[in-house]
């Protein structure tokens, strides 16, 4: 079995595992193994990502593919670290981050999250730019980049904007890509934020697999105080319907009432992930 280990987090581990103890920061960075490759999706906030890795013997320059699941600096930030210490790694990102920058609105001040141009300017030859389209990268893992709109985006996108082309709008986050680890029986998606949705997500998956996804790891950007326990009740009865054997291991902007009441309509199906958390796929 390969390896998956979150390498940075907003939860740090459990408080008894002191001699394994992790950076935390709001972010999500998570490293896997497949294919005879190493991979990286995302960087976090900062480099913490890369002290954290060094802590579990992951070697950052040996990263081959690293992608960005979308245009936010949470997930972006540790970018420059990224290229410091590695020479080889193609890097996936959206051909929307192209012409666009990403917004946060909070009580009408509006800060730019998008990810540092200068990087892009100054390692341009490293960047694979992806249209919205589902690709197969390797013999078993496939981008998502056609996540369709079905079901409704969380509605905690409400304060997030982009700046396409000079035109400030809502962001429809068409930017966001996740990926979905296809092998015999194991059909895995892993999606850093899912501001697309998880239904929307699953159904990439499922256009490409034709058959159920056993686990979904990532942020399902169902926050507290925006959904309704309704409206979440709905997410999982979807989830239970197409994907009976799922199971979700989520952290990062996922909230904590949130996740009390994804617990309580999948018992035994849910697993909060942390900085260091590490399983097999």
């Amino acid at each position: 079995m390969d390896i998956l280990e979150i390498l940075t987090d907003d939860r740090p581990m459990a408080e008894n595992a002191l001699h394994e103890q992790r950076l935390t920061e709001h972010g999500l960075s998570i490293y896997f193994e497949k294919d005879g490759f190493r991979w990286l999706m995302d960087t976090g906030l900062t480099g913490n990502f890369a002290k954290n890795a060094a802590s579990s013997g992951i070697d950052i320059s040996q990263v081959d593919h690293l992608v960005l699941s979308h245009n936010h600096n949470d997930h972006t930030g540790g970018m420059e670290t990224f290229l410091q210490n590695n020479s080889k790694a193609l890097i996936h990102l959206s051909e929307w981050i192209r012409n666009s920058t990403c917004l946060s609105l909070r009580e009408t001040i509006k800060t730019d999250i998008g990810l540092d141009r200068k990087l892009i300017q100054q390692y341009a030859s490293r960047f694979v730019w992806h249209p919205s389209a589902n690709i197969q990268l390797t013999d078993h893992v496939w981008l998502l980049a056609d996540i369709p709109d079905t079901y409704p985006l969380p509605r905690a996108n409400a304060n997030l904007l982009w700046k396409y082309n000079g035109e400030e709008a809502p962001d429809p986050f068409k930017h966001e890509m996740a990926l979905l680890i296809n092998e015999g029986a194991a059909n895995t998606v892993i999606s850093s934020c899912t501001h697309r949705g998880i239904l929307n997500t699953l159904e990439a998956a499922n256009s490409v697999s034709k058959k159920p996804v056993s686990a979904f790891l990532g942020g399902t950007h169902l926050r507290d105080g925006f959904e309704t326990e309704e409206e979440i009740l709905n997410i999982t009865s979807r989830i239970i319907e197409k994907h009976p054997q799922m199971h979700l291991y989520t952290g990062h902007c996922s909230g904590e009432q949130t996740l009390m009441v994804l617990k309580r309509f999948l018992p035994g199906h849910v697993t909060l992930f942390h900085s260091g958390f590490r399983t097999s796929i």
